[in-house]
Formats: C-alpha cells, structure tokens, sequence
C-alpha cells in the first residue's frame, strides 16, 4: 500500500474541483452519496473484528492490499461523512443503519461503552455512533499502519468529533490529540499548497480551543495568518448607532487587506453554490441593523478560508478574553466582516450567526433578534446539500445540531418563555436544564419526578447525579458512583461539588480528587478545589490545583491570584510574585490584584513593580496611604538596597520622588507619607519643607502635646526639621539664599512653639530630648543673628 495512492481529494474539502484522473472512488465521495460501495467487504470488516489488533493484523498480513486499500478508506470516510452530516443537521434523513453497512451491527460491540472515555459518555443525542466508532477504528489502524499526510488527517478528525460528541473534555482524547498533530505538523511541512495547510492550521486550532489552550490556538492563528496574507485591523470610525442619533461617535470598525501576491480562489470559485442561512434583520424602533459609518471601510472581499480565520479570530477572542461588554464591542466587527460576504462555506456563516446569537442574548433590544435568528438556523429544511454542509466544517468548530437546539432553548429563557425552553430542554434530555426551569416555575419536585421516570426507563451515572442535584439527596451520588463500577468521575464532581456548595470544604476534597484523577482535564474541578484546599489550609494540594487549573485555563486572573495567596502562605514569595505578574495579564484593572502585587513586590525586591502599583491603584481608587510598604520603599532607596535583579534601587530615586508627589497631593494631611517623602528627597531644603508639612499634619489636631508619645515623636521630628533648614542655610547658593532664609525661620518658630508646649507638660519621658532640642534651637537663632 503505498500514501501516494491516497491523493489530498481524499480529504473531501468540497471546496474546488475533481481532476480528470481521480479515481471512481474520490468522485463518488465527493458527489454526496455516501454509501459504501462494497457491502460485501463491510461485512468482512465487522465479522472479522473492528477491534485494533484484529484490522492492525489484517492490514500486516496484507489482506487489505493495493486493490482493498480504497475500499477499505472509502468504509472509513463514507461511515464518517454520514455520521457527521446526520449528527449537524438539524432535520437529519432517517438512516437504516443494517441496510447502510450491509449487516447486523454486532451484539458485543456497546459504543455508547466503547466510545466513553475518562468515564465521561456520549450525549443522549448523538446519532448512530457506530460509525464513529467503525471510522474512528480503521482511521486509526490506518495511520499506524501507514502514517501518511490523509490518514493522519482523518484520524486527527475523527478524535476530534469524537470529543464534541462526549459530554465534557477528555485528558486521554486531548493527549492522543496531541501526538497525531505533531505528525500532522511535520507532515505538512513538505506541502506546497498553502491553502491546505491554512486549512489543517485552522482545524488544529479549533481542537486546541475546545480544551481551552489559548496560547496554541493563537500560534495555529497566526501561522494560518501569515500564510493567508491576511491583515485584520480594529480601528476606531465615526459612525451612527441609532436612528435619531445626530452626532456621530467613534465606532469600532474592521478593516481587512490581503496581501496581492497570495494566490487564493474567491469564495465564488470555492463555495459559489452553497446555500447561505438567512441573516434576519434587527428589527428595533431605536438602533439600526448595522452602524453607519461616516467614511468607507476598507474591506477586502474575503475568500472561504479567509472567512473562517476571521471567525476562528472570534472564537479566540471569546476564550482568551474576559468576558464584558467591551469584548462583545471588539468582537462584532470581525462578526459582521463574516456576514457581510456574498459567498461563504455554510458551516462558517452558521457558525458565525450562533456567535451573534448568543452575544446578542444578553441585550434587551437585540434578544428578540437573536431568538429568531436561532429559530431560522434551527428550522431550516431548506436542503443545503451534503458537501456544502461539511465542507470547512472541522476548521469552524461549528458544534452539534442538538447544541444549536439547546441555544435556542437558553433564548427562550432568557426572554421569560420558561415553558418554551422546558419543552426544548425536554426533548434534548437535558435534564440539569429542566431542573432549572422547573425551580423557576416552582415545580422542582417535578424535576425529581422526571428524572425518576428516566432512570426506571434506562438507568445511567447521570440521572442518578441529577437526581441528587434536584432532591439534594448525597446518597444518589454514592448510587451513581456504585452504578458506575467506581469509574465515573462525574458522580464524584456532583458528590463534590454538593459538599462544596454547602460550605464542607474538608469533605468535599477527597470526592475531587478521586475525580480529577479519573479525569484531569476538569477546569472547573480543579478551581474547586484549589479554593476547598486554601480554605482548610492545605497549602500543597491548594497550589497543586491552581497550577493544574493555570495550565488549563491560564487567562483567569482569580486563579493566579489564589496560586500566588497560597505561595505566599508556603512562604514562596518569589513565585507568588511570578504569579501574580501572569494575573496582571488578564485583569489589568482590578485593584486588589494590583494591592497584592505592591505587597509581594516590596518582599521580593521588585521595586519598579512597586512604583507601577501605587499609580495604578491611584489611578484607579485614587487613593493609597499604606505607610508601612511606602516605609519599607523610602528605606530600600535610602539604604541604596539591590533589587530582585541585582540592580541599585536608588537609581529609582527620581521616579519613587514622582509616586511620593502624586500620593501627597492626593492625601495632603497623613505626616508618615510626608515623612518618608522627605527621606529621599535629594536636598536638605527639600527635606525640610516636606518635614514641615508632616510637622503640621501631626500638630493640626491641637491635642497633640497631651500624650507623651506624641510629643516625643513631634520633637524627634522638629529636631530632623531644625537641622535639615540649618545645613539647607549653610549649604544654598545665592539663588536659593532667600527661599533658604524663610525656611529657616519657619523651623526655628516651629522649633519655639514645640518646646513652650512640651515645657507646658512636662512629661518626665520628653526630658532628655528636650535639652538637646533646646540646644539645636539656640543654634539655629544664633546662626540667624549672624547671617540675616
């Protein structure tokens, strides 16, 4: 068997033309009549076993030779296509499954069981299985048998529809995905269509966004970017936003450019005859249905793949950004550059509108819109054609039908239709939702009596975990967990997570951890228990969990913040502090994080990142008197202390000068800010001014003589304030003799009032200072006798 014989056509892209030597086998898959050619040869697959070793020994033993090398691919891709193709359609044609392969599906072979992985099952809704399992099976024996370009390709496809098709995300799944795109990778290094390898780039992305790696999906973005020469721009355009606006405002708009020396076939040539879902208009009395911008924007007329960047530029967006309204407004210009095209892959602009649809959701004047515009794509049997419904489909990450019902279902809801979505939940057998909406209609023993029906119908993990959910009742999760053979790590997350929501941190840590250690690819498991671990103090297990999550989901500022509270409890300061800097990435305007990082930056010596703190906590709170770090600041210049990387900290001078101007002027009366302001300052005049502004903030009470305390801080202070003008007198150029002089006297009636006050009281503690301070003060006046 040879890989050449296995043209990129096999691929089925749909997007272009057949040649002329392709083989009967390429064009009929291609026509969208799947059907496998050879029943007879379907039956010897599945009699003989569709087991690994059973096709990995066939294919040794060279019974799948050159001539059944076709037949056995064209099983593998047809079984695939079709299963695709039924499972996102939202009116999908009944299929005789025993008519389609040519023979009774064999008894022993339990997908729902065999396609499980980590313990977590497949949807309720998935239709026919088996042929995911068939092709999934065979691709895989494929591309270790021969690890060519198209089997890698078909592989690395199937894994992936196979996790969208189990309830949550699969560490076993996410690892084999993994090694198939390192080959995929290398292998398409000596491609010399780039338009291929945008496509390949574009479907590894869309893998790595369902387990949420960020910064992977950004390096296949930006390789996919580069290659498409495509230039996307959000730039700010005066505009009008609604009909009886009169000034127009900034806008954010998308400009695109490509880059004239690509070769690309316009979305014309590659997809011309794809029927496009309607775009249903926004119907509102106030806001128009697209901004009206006061100048063109220079759009380019994207090609397909240029399309589905743009989107997969979307979804990126969506996972890697907080979510606020400023990411919905950053986000609807790349939307509308996608629906604006005349000509597009289906899977790309339906993909497109669910997105809109559900950013849309969350505002009073376009939920309407967003709820018919889900109802049009949900009841389309308008009959788009085969190919075009699964061509680009992998590269749009375009989810399930059943997904696109559940949206609709969640519209309903959110506009106050509750009976509407219990309807809909009803029938998708989403029974978390159901018990939701029953709450809302005060009917949640309802929720209990349906999901008892449904485990007398057909018991499962779930229902038992759900059940225990609605009824509140523990003992359902230890059913499930005892259902479950002791391999579900689903009911220990429900068990978990019960404990969790009642405050029973201690209880709830053994059930998370036997669940993540089923399956670690649990986000929200980790973060649970992280928090539960910091709770109870169990510092190890807490930054144990935090890492995992930060690996994970490593755009979540809470998570870095917790992972750095917990170093700092371990005593690692320094990593603390390296977390804390990857929390500053994604929240930039969060106040406490920035409180944390000035704490933790003090300690480890990162002084710049002090200094960067206290402005910005200024900027945002406009406000920041903690003496004691601002004390320990002032010292480390003073003292000329290294900081964490070895550098003077009194080369900081200037800049901690600039913080201290900005804090005084926004607290004028605290004297310890001032104090230390004076600390640095680089001049004995300066020194003595900001001194005497902390004198009067100490003073301006009036009181502060009654408590020897106070008076013995007044007259340290005094004294520093005497000496301080005296050197600036004996030191000042004739430019600054006149300024020296008031200052000077200024310090010497301070000087005179402080000790009249303290003689006054007489406190038998301020009696050494007093003769020492009374000593520098007849300095001072002789001094002044002699100059002025």
């Amino acid at each position: 068997m040879r890989s050449d014989t296995a043209g990129v056509s096999f691929l089925c892209n749909f997007d272009g033309q057949l040649n002329k030597s392709d083989s009967v086998t390429i064009k009929n898959l291609w026509s969208g009549h799947w059907l496998i050619e050879d029943l007879n040869f379907s039956k010897q697959i599945l009699t003989e076993g569709v087991d690994a070793n059973t096709i990995s020994n066939n294919l040794k033993d060279g019974i799948y030779d050159n001539e059944t090398y076709e037949k056995i691919l064209q099983v593998a891709i047809s079984s695939f296509l079709i299963f695709c193709e039924r499972n996102w359609n939202p009116h999908p044609d009944e299929l005789n499954l025993e008519k389609y392969i040519g023979i009774e599906w064999p008894k022993n072979l339990d997908v729902s069981t065999l396609l499980q992985r980590d313990s977590e099952p497949l949807y309720t809704n998935v239709l026919y299985p088996e042929l995911l399992y068939l092709s999934s099976q065979i691709f895989s024996e494929l591309s270790l048998f021969e690890p060519s370009f198209v089997h890698l390709w078909w592989h690395f496809r199937s894994k992936v529809t196979h996790q969208r098709v189990l309830e949550d995300t699969s560490a076993t799944l996410f690892n084999e995905l993994e090694l198939i795109i390192a080959k995929l990778y290398n292998e398409s290094q000596i491609l010399d269509d780039n338009r291929l390898k945008i496509l390949l780039y574009l479907e590894i992305a869309q893998a790595y966004l369902i387990y949420g790696r960020v910064q992977k999906v950004d390096e296949y973005l930006s390789k996919a970017r580069e290659l498409a020469g495509l230039k996307l721009e959000l730039t700010g355009v005066l505009g009008k936003r609604t009909k009886f606006q009169q000034e127009a405002l900034a806008q954010l708009a998308l400009s695109s450019e490509l880059d004239e020396n690509v070769e690309r076939p316009s979305a014309e040539q590659s997809h011309g005859g794809s029927d496009l879902p309607q775009d249903i208009e926004l119907q509102d009395d106030l806001r128009l249905n697209k901004i009206q911008f006061n100048e063109k924007i220079m759009q380019a007329e994207l090609p397909s793949l240029e399309q589905t960047l743009c989107l997969l530029t979307v979804q990126y967006l969506q996972k890697s950004q907080p979510k606020d309204d400023l990411m919905n407004e950053e986000l609807q210009p790349y939307i509308e550059a996608v629906l604006s095209q005349k000509k597009g892959p289906w899977s790309t602009r339906v993909a497109a509108l669910l997105i809109r649809c559900k950013l849309e959701a969350s505002h009073k004047r376009t939920v309407e819109r967003a709820m018919l515009q889900c109802e049009t794509i949900v009841n389309d049997k308008s009959g788009v054609t085969n190919t075009s419904r699964l061509s680009y489909l992998w590269a749009t990450g375009l989810s399930p039908s059943w997904m696109w019902r559940q949206q609709l279902a969640d519209l309903y809801l959110s506009l106050g239709l509750v009976k509407a979505a219990l309807n809909e939940y009803q029938s998708l057998q989403l029974w978390e939702d159901v018990i939701v909406c029953y709450t809302l209609l005060q009917l949640r023993h309802k929720a209990a009596e349906v999901i008892q029906q449904q485990i007398e119908i057909k018991p499962t993990v779930k229902l038992y975990c759900l059940l225990g959910d609605a009824t509140d009742d523990i003992n359902c999760y230890a059913k499930a967990w005892e259902f479950s053979n002791y391999k579900s790590s689903r009911a220990q997350r429900h068990w978990g997570n019960y404990l969790f929501d009642h405050k029973k941190y201690e209880e709830c840590i053994p059930h998370y951890e036997k669940s993540v250690e089923i399956n670690s690819i649990q986000e929200s498991v980790w973060l649970r228990l992280g928090f539960a671990a910091l709770e109870t103090e169990k510092w190890e297990l807490s930054a144990k969990a935090y890492r995992m999550y930060t690996y994970l989901h490593p755009n979540t500022f809470e998570a870095w913040n917790n992972l750095a509270k917990v170093y700092v409890k371990q005593g690692d300061k320094n990593r603390a502090y390296r977390a804390l800097m990857e929390a500053l990435r994604f929240n930039y305007d969060n106040w406490k994080l920035w409180e944390n990082v000035i704490l933790v930056s003090i300690d480890t010596g990162h002084f710049e990142d002090v200094i960067r703190g206290v402005h910005r906590l200024l900027d945002i709170k406009n406000k920041f008197d903690d003496v004691e770090v601002l004390s320990l600041f002032a010292k480390a210049i003073v003292q000329d202390r290294e900081d964490a990387d070895g550098n003077s900290a009194a080369r900081l001078r200037k800049r901690a000068l600039e913080m201290f101007g900005r804090i005084t002027s926004v607290h004028q009366n605290k004297p310890e800010i001032w104090q230390l302001y004076s600390d640095i300052s680089p001049t004995y005049l300066l020194k003595a001014q900001r001194l005497l502004k902390a004198y009067k903030g100490f003073t301006q009470s009036g009181n502060w003589s009654n408590s020897p305390e106070t008076c013995l801080k007044v007259m340290e202070l005094t004294e520093l304030l005497l000496d301080y003008s005296l050197k600036a007198r004996q030191e000042s150029e004739d430019k600054d003799i006149l300024q020296a002089n008031q200052q000077l006297s200024s310090a010497r009636l301070t000087g005179q009032a402080v000790i009249r006050a303290v003689e006054k009281q007489d406190w038998p503690e301020t009696q050494q200072l007093l003769i020492g301070l009374k000593e520098l003060f007849n300095n001072v006046t002789e001094y002044m006798k002699s100059v002025m």
